[in-house]
């Protein structure tokens, strides 16, 4: 995937709350369109909020949203890898 990874601004929307996120995001299997990546940093006092929460969404700085699921999140955690939803957005 590291060849195909791209780094941006985004927002991680849940529970009608958002933050601020860096996410790595790219295609683990070009040919199948699978994506996702890590964000960072998730604060230690929303780790259990994000865990619960559903559904949980992605908004690059292109606006484009999609839905992820967090693959972990333990609360001494400050990034995150996850698995993204429907077509990438890039």
């Amino acid at each position: 995937m590291a060849d195909h990874v791209r780094s941006d601004d985004a927002l991680l929307l849940f529970d009608d709350q958002q933050i601020e996120v860096q996410a790595d995001v790219g295609l683990f299997l070009p040919d199948t369109g699978a994506w996702g990546g890590i964000l960072r940093p998730i604060p230690e006092r929303l780790a259990d909020t994000i865990r619960n929460a559903e559904p949980v969404c992605l908004r690059m700085s292109s606006g484009q949203e999609r839905p992820i699921r967090l693959l972990t999140v333990h609360a001494d955690d400050t990034s995150v890898p996850f698995v993204g939803e429907g077509t990438a957005p890039f």
